[in-house]
């Protein structure tokens, strides 16, 4: 358990205060245990769960856009032969990988971070802290922020016109009903980006009619869920080597795609549009629901 360093007046008293139990806040706790043995820490979420992002989100289809390779612990390499996982999968492993090492000890559920003040004279930081309505404080030296990118509560406000008079069941992402069913029913999905584009093929496969309306389409490239040559890998190099093998073939090629994006950025879009042209039904143009404005 977390014990403090010392006992001021405004509460118990850390080196280290992360926010957030997603992968960045286990990681940080990871980090803080090898490289500082000696120091304290301990990790506040606001939720009631591990996992972040991928304990959050429950609309259909949620799955990581990077692959796990890279987007995974080194300390605890994604062993799995899919690069690409669901939500549930990469949840369940941050909550493995939390318990292995012990981090799960650490983390403090349902507090909530109101305020945090940085007292110049005592060289500590003041947070200000919600549990479940009750306010309590504690201290640190030094507060590691691994909130994420989204605002669980205020997702990004979108106006449609004449939403208001449509009849039907309006379901955003970010708050998907555990009991919607969409069986056999006629569903538009608003937005061409990576939410929309994983939540379609799900929808698809139950609904009658799927339709995504958009503004512009995106820029996709399927890629296989096996690889031949990560197999050989595993194979030749077992256990970490290989991990950290496949690790920086991924790590490459994705630098390189960059780069040749941004000296080739023609080539490159010829190179995508042929990638999604190849994938498209016969007699299906690439334009104007598939090309990018």
């Amino acid at each position: 358990m977390e014990k403090s360093t010392s006992t001021g007046p405004a509460g118990e008293s850390f080196d280290f205060v992360i926010i957030g139990a997603g992968i960045t806040g286990i990681n940080a706790a990871y980090r803080i245990e090898q490289q500082f043995p000696n120091k304290t820490y301990v990790i506040l979420d606001r939720r009631e769960e591990i996992g972040g992002t991928w304990a959050f989100f429950k609309y259909p289809g949620i799955r990581s856009d990077s692959d796990l390779y890279t987007m995974g612990f080194a300390w605890r390499p994604w062993s799995k032969t899919s690069p690409i996982a669901d939500g549930p999968s990469i949840a369940k492993y941050v909550d493995e990988s939390a318990k292995e090492r012990g981090i799960d000890k650490h983390i403090r559920y349902n507090h909530d971070v109101l305020s945090m003040d940085w007292s110049t004279k005592r060289q500590l930081w003041d947070l200000d802290i919600s549990i479940n309505g009750q306010k309590t404080l504690l201290q640190a030296h030094f507060i590691i922020g691994g909130t994420g990118f989204f605002d669980y509560n205020n997702p990004r406000a979108t106006t449609i016109p004449g939403l208001e008079n449509f009849k039907g069941t309006v379901a955003h992402p970010q708050f998907w009903p555990g009991d919607l069913d969409y069986t056999d029913k006629n569903v538009v999905i608003v937005g061409s980006g990576a939410t929309a584009i994983t939540i379609l093929p799900i929808v698809a496969q139950k609904a009658s009619q799927t339709t995504m309306l958009q503004r512009s389409p995106t820029y996709i490239m399927s890629m296989s869920m096996h690889s031949t040559l990560d197999t050989w890998i595993r194979r030749l190099f077992p256990g970490y080597l290989g991990y950290r093998i496949i690790a920086w073939r991924f790590t490459i090629l994705a630098w390189l795609f960059f780069y040749f994006s941004q000296f080739f950025p023609n080539a490159a879009r010829k190179a995508l549009e042929n990638a999604t042209t190849a994938e498209l039904p016969s007699g299906m143009k690439y334009d104007p629901d598939f090309k990018p404005s």
